[in-house]
């Protein structure tokens, strides 16, 4: 089980690419990110995520309050969480607990797939695997029952989605509108000597895969090289204090992420109390100790492009279309080769392949930090 202190794990990540998902959604907020107000344009979004119980890396968990977040105030119709099968001998659960929770604090009601347990391949093989296949089926049927193209983050494995493209290209080429692909270093040693980020390493084959699908792919790097923590022009990290988010939230997304580090900071088994927790009083003894932890972030960026808006060097969340400047962008690339869990890419004129861009390098981690809590102030 991981430390709460351990807060480096490699888990994830010129023009304006598009208008996301959302096309010409509008907020407004002030630069202290105090009050959003939403157009409901309601972009369908299916999350795929390695959220865990016990965790892995609390990120995920900080993303799925994200998606949630904007799903409840209006920019996101979040369809369904696919959570990836556990590794082996993981000791690991898929968290559906912490969908759960999220489910009750906002009253909407996300179902939840797990994935397959089998490495992809091109040769499918359901005949193998009758589970298997109605797990991507009922993910398929998500996206044959929308009625507007729906975008998938995907923030941990590549195996299931690159899996439900191979079973049926024609309908993510029609009802896909975007795959944000959280994995990668955009910039890894030529000389071979970088390691393989993590998402990467869940399923190298998939995440090769990844980079045919037949839908617009929008790369979000977790860094340029794995060995370089920082924020970087073609990388997503970025990294807070945890506790300068949590004192700004209501009391039930305090405790819905007490109840993520708890068994951890207690030494105890994971508990599946997960209303009886939000009811409890808060554990302010967790609850500082949580706050004194950093929280590395990757793909904040994905969800607020995907809905259609975009972050200033303030902090404040627009329209993708708006005249003020942003601290991130996706521009358009061409993979020309994708060997080994690498990746070798070029600037191009592509309509389908882009790259997560900063912009703003010195500004980018508290504009993002900012507005990121601006999201989650809106969760009751």
């Amino acid at each position: 089980m991981m430390d709460l202190s351990d807060s480096l794990k490699f888990s994830r990540r010129t023009a304006l690419a598009g208008l996301g998902l959302g096309g010409y959604l509008f907020l407004s907020s002030s630069s202290q990110g105090k009050e959003t107000s939403l157009t409901r344009k309601r972009v369908p979004l299916i999350v795929a995520t390695d959220l865990f119980r016990p965790h892995d890396d609390p990120d995920d968990h900080w993303d799925l309050a994200t998606a949630y977040a904007l799903a409840f105030q209006g920019a996101v119709d979040l369809q369904a969480v696919l959570i990836d099968f556990p590794r082996p001998n993981s000791g690991k659960d898929p968290d559906v607990l912490a969908v759960c929770q999220m489910n009750y604090i906002t009253g909407l009601k996300v179902p939840v797939i797990v994935g397959s347990p089998h490495p992809y391949t091109p040769d499918i093989g359901f005949d193998k695997d009758e589970a298997t296949r109605r797990r991507l089926h009922t993910l398929l049927e998500v996206l044959e029952g929308s009625k507007k193209p729906v975008g998938i983050s995907v923030a941990g494995s590549c195996r299931d989605i690159a899996t439900a493209a191979r079973l049926r290209p024609d309908l993510f080429a029609e009802k896909c509108a975007a795959v944000y692909l959280n994995a990668g270093a955009s910039r890894p040693d030529a000389s071979g000597k970088s390691h393989l980020e993590w998402n990467v390493t869940l399923d190298p084959a998939a995440y090769r895969a990844m980079f045919e699908l037949p839908c617009p792919v929008y790369w979000m790097p977790c860094f340029e090289d794995v060995r370089r923590v920082q924020v970087s022009e073609y990388a997503t990290y970025f990294r807070f204090q945890q506790g300068d988010v949590l004192s700004q939230v209501s009391p039930l997304v305090r405790k819905f992420f007490g109840y993520v580090f708890h068994a951890g900071a207690t030494g105890q088994k994971p508990s599946t109390d997960w209303l009886q927790y939000l009811l409890a009083e808060e554990d302010q003894t967790l609850l500082s100790a949580i706050a004194q932890q950093p929280r590395n972030m990757w793909c904040t960026g994905g969800f607020i492009h995907a809905a259609g808006f975009k972050v200033t060097p303030e902090g404040e969340l627009v329209a993708l279309d708006d005249k003020k400047p942003s601290v991130f962008e996706f521009a358009p690339i061409e993979i020309r080769r994708c060997e080994g869990g690498f990746v070798e890419w070029e600037p191009s004129d592509s309509e389908k392949r882009f790259i997560f861009h900063v912009t703003n390098v010195d500004r980018y981690n508290s504009a993002m930090t900012n507005a990121l809590l601006t999201l989650l102030r809106g969760l009751p």
